[in-house]
């Protein structure tokens, strides 16, 4: 899937969903916010004070929803909503891994949270 081809809901809810699975293990990795600044970059947003506005945008939306699994698994189940085609889910779902995986470590609730993401997309 082209990530340009998503709407600005669409993209909001991706980044959302990529900075969600950043926060759910309590901690901040850098190669875990590189994979998220990259993947903004493949939604067609270029530049770096760019790329620094949606990802901060993106936190500031994250932050309230992050702080316990239970907001987190219901904030993930309603951004997942805003992917209605397979390959959309699909495209998703490997994204939040990817984050998950960068870190090269995957914590319990790295795990949890996958599944929920999983889950939610219906996959």
């Amino acid at each position: 899937m082209n990530l340009t081809t998503l709407t600005e809901p669409q993209r909001s809810a991706l980044v959302d969903l990529l900075v969600l699975g950043m926060y759910s293990d309590g901690h901040l990795a850098a190669a875990e916010e590189l994979k998220i600044r990259q993947a903004i970059g493949r939604l067609g947003i270029e530049g770096e004070s760019d790329i620094d506005r949606a990802f901060d945008a993106s936190v500031t939306r994250v932050r309230q929803h992050a702080a316990n699994a239970q907001a987190a698994s219901a904030y993930a189940t309603n951004l997942a909503q805003a992917f209605p085609a397979r390959d959309q889910r699909r495209q998703a779902h490997d994204l939040v891994n990817a984050v998950l995986e960068s870190d090269r470590h995957i914590a319990a609730t790295e795990s949890e949270f996958a599944t929920t993401v999983r889950e939610a997309l219906r996959l």
